[in-house]
């Protein structure tokens, strides 16, 4: 017990030990000196497998093959989007997927909203996902991805495949998460927690039924307070530290005084964390919802509440999609033509994260679209394509980077003001995931490499 906790938890050089950042580096250093398109991809190609054999003295093999695809793509990721490439070899290294298009709330603000329903201010028809569609998503990028996050618009929980689509990632080794109401009925707690999922957000805006129904319209508070003690007895009965369950408590002015009483209910039903944020102004849906004027917050009840639990890194051991990840080891990624580096600013989605619905449709980012906002970018189908560079993808990289209006219908992206920075799945994500595998052999320098960009 005592090794395993120096092998996970001090940093090798503390004690002599090899850590990943020698190979990182020369690999990084390498990639910066060469063009970004062929000579990159002869780099990586050259680079896979020494990389491999050093993950191998440390991990098992399956897991040896999926770290150093996914350090692999990162490197060339943080190469190209640094250079503003239009076109990218690199895969996106988060995936954003709703299992259900649907959601039996109706929260002012969102596309669920009766008010923006009636004035069909977004495009978002009701779907469910298929285990086919996503089966197909996880081809193109499983291998590569660090994290899969399972909600953007709807309610996940609505979909009975959710916890199958959760495996599927983790058998990808991805970190998983979701965000829920967590007020649906006929919800099987246990299946959730034997899915592997990381992290659970749960978005309870409220003490009390009154004050909680406000913004959670057809919300059921008491139904979800059950559902908490049902998922705290399963990890319980199971054995289970994952998933971190994380109260989220949006402040308004009309639930600020409710704070602190939910913040004790959460430690009591035994819920990991309890955060308060800051919400988007709904006013201009429902002028009596505004936001607070409070300090963002977070409160953690339990010390090893972790992002990301080095036990549930890997929950899966036996079940890991070798036959994907050695495929993708097998295949070189695809270089487009040389491209010019460009000063330009960007968004990150564009360059890191694919964000898909239920009905397989392709969205630049966490935005819905609608008859103003062009946000359909691909459609994900059989054609054998790469929707991560549809168009679309590569028009809005280039006008964000300071291509020329052409001045016929550009993507959506080129008026955005939205903040071109935040992405779902991101630098933390990166951070948190590698020292769940091996906090020793993946140190500080060896992280930043890979998660600053």
């Amino acid at each position: 017990m005592f090794g395993f906790l120096i092998h996970r938890l001090v940093p090798a050089s503390l004690y002599a030990g090899q850590t990943a950042f020698a190979s990182v580096s020369e690999i990084d250093e390498q990639l910066r000196r060469c063009d970004g398109g062929g000579e990159a991809i002869a780099v990586l190609d050259r680079a896979k497998l020494h990389l491999y054999a050093l993950m191998e003295r440390r991990f098992r093999p399956a897991e040896a093959l999926a770290l150093t695809l996914k350090i692999l793509n990162l490197l060339l990721g943080r190469r190209q989007f640094r250079a503003r490439y239009a076109t990218l070899a690199a895969k996106p290294f988060g995936l954003v997927v709703d299992p259900s298009n649907a959601c039996r709330l109706a929260c002012p603000g969102c596309v669920h909203s009766p008010r923006v329903e009636s004035l069909k201010l977004f495009d978002w028809a009701p779907a469910t996902l298929s285990q086919d569609r996503f089966a197909r998503l996880l081809r193109l990028y499983g291998p590569y991805a660090i994290g899969a996050y399972f909600c953007n618009y709807g309610e996940p929980l609505l979909n009975r495949r959710a916890p199958t689509f959760i495996r599927m990632a983790k058998c990808h080794l991805m970190w998983t998460g979701l965000s829920t109401s967590l007020s649906v009925e006929r919800f099987d707690a246990e299946a959730y927690v034997e899915s592997g999922l990381d992290f659970m957000a749960l978005s309870i805006d409220g003490a009390t039924q009154s004050v909680y129904g406000r913004y959670r319209r057809n919300g059921n508070l008491q139904l979800v307070l059950e559902n908490i003690r049902a998922l705290v007895e399963a990890k319980r009965r199971l054995g289970r530290r994952a998933p971190l369950l994380c109260w989220n408590f949006l402040a308004f002015e009309h639930n600020r005084h409710e704070i602190d009483v939910a913040a004790r209910i959460a430690r009591k039903l035994g819920v990991d964390q309890f955060r308060v944020a800051i919400p988007f102004d709904v006013s201009w849906d429902d002028p009596e919802i505004r936001p607070a004027r409070v300090r963002p917050a977070l409160r953690r009840f339990h010390r090893l509440s972790l992002f990301s639990h080095p036990s549930n890194w890997n929950p899966f051991p036996e079940a890991i999609n070798e036959g994907a990840l050695a495929r993708a080891f097998g295949n070189s990624w695809t270089a487009g033509a040389p491209e010019p580096p460009n000063p330009g600013a960007t968004c990150h989605w564009l360059y890191k994260n694919i964000v898909m619905d239920a009905a397989g449709r392709i969205l630049p980012c966490c935005s819905a679209p609608g008859p103003d906002r062009d946000l359909v970018f691909a459609t994900l189908d059989g054609d054998g394509g790469d929707p991560f560079n549809s168009a679309k993808h590569r028009r809005a990289r280039s006008i964000l980077a300071g291509a020329a209006l052409s001045g016929g219908n550009e993507p959506h992206c080129a008026r955005c003001e939205w903040d071109h920075t935040a992405v779902n799945i991101g630098a933390r994500h990166i951070t948190s995931y590698f020292r769940a595998s091996d906090a020793a052999f993946f140190d500080g320098r060896s992280l930043r490499l890979l998660a600053d960009w």
